[in-house]
């Protein structure tokens, strides 16, 4: 897959060695700069600027250029009013040749991602970790200080990293630097949500509008030259995608299986694909898969893979790039229709708004008979989701971590409400809207959008996000989360309107049926086949020369593997493990 990497020296001209690193492809030097477009990326320059892109624009305001020439062109004129009128996946950089400034854009909701380093007055950048890694004297210090946000989320929130000395550009920001000064990083982009107490929109005009804007979205990604296909999981995000690209043409779908998975997800797959008439294929996989891919997906990853599930779906992605150049899936679906676990907060909340209408003692005690905590009730102007601090897995929390965790100091008890803090404070909406879009900041770049890349680079194979279309976002974020989020019978129905548009093209057992993700037997497989595989990853845990985690409880956790979440946590270990040997951490 392209990229884009350079080095800017303050004091000098690049030295051979950091010329080599940038790669080969387009390329632009004078001085102490050095700038790299590789193939698959895009090159453009006049007289006074220089312009790289990573990535592709879905939807454009002119047609027959390459990216790197709709942004040079129109940052002449428009300076970062170019970037509002792009549609994709991308990282932009622009050298600006008579100012001698440098400035790097990241596309709004973190489908590419882009690193960088300032030592010693020599700044550098690359799309790819491993590439900025090539760079002779870029530090590999592992950052301790970040152990405690990764093992609590299984990923780190940009700007920071595992690495002390290695800043990711956060999406939809912008880093501005010029030789000699320090880097600044501004956002460009925010999502408008709907204000609080906001009326809720008529049902029928909403949803009309709503597949109006699917369709462009999809359209924008499926048409022109390239074979498309779609993942389909059987879910609702996937199924909706599928619907639309199938009213464009004959579509390929696929999908995973995982061999011994529980609640298997392929005849639900397969039947929205007879529906649906598209030619579909399903991909099962073993453990023996497993163990074949795992080396390849760790040294594809800029950072530790955050779910074993990406294993098959980089299988998966295998399979579908000898039928198909690009496929569309489902990401960013639940943020912002308002899934994952949205539901049940939502009926919680409710129950938390009723309580909250008792006198200061009535709450407590109404509070303590429902048997669960409510901090929400104590304090009513901290944001429900961040009072329950919603944002994110919760892998290791902070009790298993001061068991783990060498260092006491490194256990770090509020870093999850600390991290997700800043998402709460960009946003003015309801409840609902809120947890959203700390999913929207958070987890969907760090963890599904991290492991889709790493997927798509492994298996050579585009993989592009409709719903993450930016027109489409923009319309979803500014309707009231209660629309979205409605009360059920059974509790609350999560995506009411992905539902209410499927209910007359799908049965309704199909789109009735509740959220499920990609089952892993990862439990019977460590016990039995993978067994040898976790013995071997286990001692080298505890050999541990980095000294990290306490020997005793690494091996304790293998007995607890029948545990809730006890697999997924050796997983998160092990993929940690693993990658920082690969990067070569010290």
């Amino acid at each position: 897959m392209g990229g884009i990497s350079g080095i800017l020296r303050a004091d000098g001209a690049l030295d051979p060695d950091e010329a080599a690193a940038l790669g080969p492809g387009h390329r632009f030097g004078a001085g102490g700069i050095g700038l790299v477009a590789r193939p698959r990326s895009t090159f453009a320059m006049d007289e006074g600027a220089v312009v790289l892109v990573a990535g592709h624009f879905d939807r454009a305001p002119t047609t027959g250029q390459s990216a790197a020439d709709i942004v040079l062109e129109g940052w002449r004129s428009q300076g970062m009013g170019v970037f509002d009128r792009v549609e994709g996946a991308w990282v932009a950089v622009i050298w600006d040749r008579r100012a001698k400034t440098l400035d790097i854009v990241r596309d709004p909701f973190g489908v590419r991602r882009c690193f960088w380093t300032l030592q010693q007055g020599r700044f550098a950048f690359a799309s790819s970790l491993r590439r900025l890694l090539d760079v002779p004297g870029v530090s590999r210090e592992l950052a301790r200080e970040n152990l405690a946000e990764f093992l609590s989320f299984r990923y780190v929130h940009a700007p920071r990293t595992l690495l002390r000395d290695v800043s990711a550009l956060p999406p939809g920001h912008r880093l501005s630097w010029a030789p000699g000064q320090s880097p600044v990083v501004d956002p460009w982009f925010r999502v408008k949500h709907a204000l609080p107490y906001s009326p809720a929109p008529d049902d029928a005009q909403t949803l009309a509008e709503l597949e109006r804007r699917m369709f462009r979205a999809v359209a924008a990604r499926a048409s022109g030259r390239e074979r498309v296909g779609v993942f389909l999981s059987g879910g609702l995000d996937s199924s909706a995608i599928t619907w639309v690209a199938s009213r464009l043409g004959p579509v390929n779908t696929f999908t995973v299986g995982v061999q011994d998975g529980e609640d298997d997800e392929t005849p639900y797959a397969g039947r929205v694909a007879t529906i649906l008439r598209t030619d579909h294929e399903v991909v099962r996989v073993g453990p023996d898969d497993m163990l074949g891919a795992f080396d390849a997906m760790v040294a594809a990853s800029d950072a530790p893979v955050t779910d074993p599930a990406a294993i098959p779906q980089f299988i998966l992605a295998r399979r579908a790039r000898e039928t198909v150049d690009v496929v569309l899936c489902g990401d960013g679906g639940d943020e912002i229709f308002g899934g994952r676990s949205v539901g049940l907060l939502a009926s919680q909340m409710r129950l938390s708004a009723w309580v909250r209408r008792f006198p200061g003692a009535g709450r407590r005690l109404a509070s303590m008979a429902f048997g669960d905590k409510r901090p929400e009730i104590e304090d009513e102007n901290v944001p429900f989701g961040l009072a329950r601090v919603v944002g994110g897995v919760v892998a290791f929390d902070a009790t298993a971590r001061a068991g783990l965790m060498r260092d006491p100091g490194w256990v770090r008890g509020g870093i999850r409400r600390a991290c997700l803090e800043p998402f709460y404070r960009e946003i003015v909406s309801d409840p609902v809207n809120e947890m959203l879009h700390a999913y929207l900041r958070g987890r969907m770049p760090e963890d599904a959008l991290s492991r889709t890349g790493a997927v798509a680079q492994l298996a050579d194979i585009g993989v592009r996000p409709p719903l993450l279309d930016r027109d489409l976002v923009a319309f979803c974020a500014s309707l009231p989360g209660p629309w979205k989020v409605r009360p059920g019978l059974a509790g609350s129905v999560t995506k009411w309107p992905l539902r209410q548009l499927l209910l007359p093209v799908l049965t309704r057992s199909l789109v009735q049926r509740p959220k499920r993700v990609l089952p892993g037997p990862w439990r019977r497989w460590f016990e039995g086949p993978l067994a040898p595989f976790l013995a071997e990853r286990v001692e080298r845990l505890v050999d541990d020369p980095l000294r990290l985690f306490m020997p005793n409880a690494v091996r304790g956790l293998v007995p607890r593997i029948h545990e809730p979440g006890v697999a997924e946590r050796l997983w998160t270990l092990i993929f940690l493990d693993a990658w920082i040997q690969d990067v070569g951490a010290h």
